[in-house]
Formats: structure tokens, C-alpha cells, sequence
């Protein structure tokens, strides 16, 4: 599990400075813009429609040489990037191919962590994710801040190629961490319920709002500073904010030394997300009091991803996670083009986006809690 969590923060922080550079490239470009940056992510989230037959039909077993092949991917699709990055409608169709590469890895990093985390129990495993989740989610917000500061020294194109280059490293060493399981650990896993059919749906659901939380705050965030005058590093600051409160969430679930009462956390999620849309309505001028409002999202949305993932991963076999994330965020794009094409009617609340689409995050898990609350003996459903 070291390796996993040291090769999945690097990753993150390499993401975090190569999605920024790309959406404010976009965005702030004489080319770009809302009508620009609202394609270039709805595109992004076309390749999960065809990434789960994509992990089906790729001949790789295991979590972890999945990995080094999508950061392979990655690697010789920034090299192209850097190569036209002053044509932004290249970069357009660039970022749709990085994407493909990035929806694949979503998934390979779950099957991956699920591989390590066989034979784990409840709690191990919940503080697993939750330790996991927090380091992803530090390095995650201190890529974006790093980015206009590397820029700063040398050209955006650049930058590119170095996290080429880093990501194509992490690729080399990712297949020596693949993770042997065990005869008697196969047999723990065979003999697992596999609680499938409606469950299973759920799950699906829940998951699905998860990369469309992202999306619209990556993409309302570059809009929202430029309408303000602020700048790259303005926006790098605030998206730090985001994942601080993603990363003092999981580190509060991994402290924790008995399962916290999911009701509870789901409660607290839905009541911080009300008093943060509450504080930016209440103070429209923008500055600290949308800063609060942005780490107050972190938490809630962080909390809910590390009991989501701990979940899953107690209730599926890996296969079965990668294959429930990768066709939930196939699903997200009709949710993600439905919210996008909204927010061209009101572009002045498009900030509301993540936060009411993290309510429904909680709705969802409210119904997965109630729905296993009810289930005393999980039914073995054949695949």
C-alpha cells in the first residue's frame, strides 16, 4: 500500500499542474473562453463512454500494470500538447485524447487499490482509503499552486514536457508494486458475498456525481477569477482550497479509530455544503468569504468520497469496482453536458453547480445506506 499511495499522490500533483495550465490556457486564450471551455470539458468527459470496453477488451491484468499503460498514455499526449500549445483549438482536441488516458486511470487506481486492499477488515480498510485519500488530496492541491509558479520560470510548453517526462518515470515504475494475492486471500475473496443487482446501481449512482463535482468546479473556477480580475495563481489558491478540505476530511476519518455513524457524516456533509452556498450567496464580492465556502465544499465532498470508496471496496470485488467507476463516469457525461449547457443561461451562478450536485451525492448515499440498513444477509446474485 506505500508504494500505491506514494505513485497515486505523485500523479495527482503532476494532474493538478497539467489540468490547470490547460483550463487557464483555454479559458483566458484570444480563442477561448465560456463557449470554448464549456466544450473542451464536456469533450473531456466523452472517452467515459467508451472506457469501460476499453478496460474490458485491453489484454493487462492488475491494478498496477493498468496504471503504467494509462500513464504511458498520458506522457506521449502531453509531448503532442506541448508541440501546438498555441493553437487552442488543438489543445482542444488534445485534452479530449488525455482525457481517454485519465478515465482509464480512474479506474485502474481502483482496481489497483483494491488489490492491496484484499483481506483488509472494516476499519483497516476504511483508514487505508482514508490515508490514501488524503495524500492523493495533498498533492492534488499543491499542483495547481505550483503551476503559475513554474510558469514563471519557464514557458507553459515546458512545464508540459517535465510532467511528461515525471509521468512517463511513475509509468517505468508502477508494474514492480503489482501486488501478489495470495491463494487464501483468492479464496476470502471467492467466498465474499457479491452483493450485485440494485445495490450495485446505487453505487453507480453515487459514483457518477463524483467526476462531475470536479469538472464544474474546475471549470467554474478559472470563469469566476477572470470575471473578477484575478489570475492563474489566484485560481491555484483557491483549488489548494479545495483539496485542503478534501485533505482534513480524510485525515479526520483516518484518526478515527471505530467506524463513525454513516449517518451522521451524511448529515454533516449535507448541512456544511448548505452553510457554504449560504456564505457565497450572503457575500456576492469575491474574496474570503468564497475561499471559506470552497474549503467547507472540500470537506464535505471529501469526506463522502473516503467512506464511498471504503464502502465499495468492502462490498466488491476489484473487478467490480473498476467496472462500477468506469461506466459511472461514462454515465456522468449526460449529467456533465446538462449542467454545462444550463450554466450558459446563468453564468452568473454557475459557481452553484458542485455544490448542489454534491447534495445530490448525499441523497444518493442516504438511499445506498438505507437500502443496506435493510439488507441483514447480503443475496449472492450470479454474474
Amino acid at each position: 500500500m506505500r508504494r500505491y499511495t506514494l505513485y497515486s499522490g505523485l500523479y495527482r500533483f503532476f494532474s493538478g499542474v497539467v489540468l490547470l495550465l490547460l483550463n487557464w490556457h483555454i479559458a483566458s486564450a484570444q480563442d477561448g473562453g465560456y463557449d470554448v471551455l464549456a466544450v473542451s470539458t464536456a469533450l473531456s468527459f466523452v472517452p467515459a463512454v467508451f472506457v469501460p470496453s476499453l478496460i474490458r477488451f485491453v489484454p493487462i491484468a492488475g491494478g498496477a500494470r493498468m496504471t503504467a499503460a494509462g500513464l504511458a498514455g498520458v506522457a506521449l499526449t502531453l509531448l503532442v500538447i506541448a508541440a501546438v500549445y498555441s493553437q487552442v483549438q488543438a489543445v482542444v482536441a488534445l485534452n479530449f485524447v488525455l482525457w481517454i488516458f485519465f478515465f482509464y486511470l480512474e479506474s485502474a487506481w481502483e482496481v489497483w487499490f483494491n488489490d492491496e486492499a484484499s483481506g483488509l477488515d472494516g476499519d483497516a480498510l476504511r483508514r487505508s482509503s482514508s490515508l490514501t485519500m488524503t495524500v492523493n488530496q495533498v498533492a492534488l492541491m499543491v499542483g495547481p499552486l505550483f503551476a503559475p509558479l513554474f510558469t514563471r520560470v519557464v514557458r507553459a510548453e515546458w512545464v508540459l514536457v517535465v510532467c511528461a517526462a515525471l509521468f512517463a518515470v511513475v509509468a517505468v515504475l508502477s508494474p514492480g508494486a503489482q501486488r501478489t494475492v495470495s491463494a487464501a486471500e483468492q479464496t476470502r475473496q471467492e467466498a465474499r458475498p457479491k452483493i450485485t443487482g440494485g445495490l450495485g446501481v446505487l453505487y453507480l449512482l453515487a459514483f457518477m456525481f463524483v467526476w462531475p463535482i470536479l469538472g464544474t468546479f474546475n471549470f467554474m473556477l478559472p470563469l469566476e477569477v477572470l470575471a473578477n480580475g484575478g489570475s492563474m495563481l489566484t485560481v491555484g489558491i483557491l483549488d489548494m482550497l479545495l483539496g485542503i478540505g478534501m485533505a482534513v476530511a480524510g485525515t479526520f476519518l483516518h484518526r478515527v479509530t471505530k467506524t463513525p455513524g454513516l449517518r451522521w457524516i451524511l448529515m454533516g456533509a449535507a448541512g456544511a455544503v448548505v452553510a457554504a452556498m449560504a456564505v457565497w450567496l450572503v457575500f456576492p464580492a469575491f474574496g474570503v468569504p468564497q475561499s471559506i465556502a470552497i474549503f467547507i465544499l472540500g470537506c464535505a465532498f471529501g469526506s463522502l468520497r473516503v467512506i464511498l470508496r471504503s464502502e465499495a471496496a468492502s462490498n466488491f470485488s476489484p473487478q467490480q469496482v473498476g467496472a462500477i467507476v468506469a461506466h459511472a463516469n461514462a454515465y456522468s457525461l449526460l449529467l456533465l453536458s446538462a449542467v454545462l449547457a444550463g450554466g450558459r443561461y446563468f453564468s452568473s451562478h454557475v459557481w452553484l453547480a458542485p455544490f448542489a450536485l454534491t447534495l445530490l451525492l448525499v441523497l444518493s448515499f442516504h438511499r445506498i445506506h438505507a437500502v443496506q440498513g435493510r439488507r441483514l444477509i447480503p443475496s449472492e446474485v450470479p454474474e
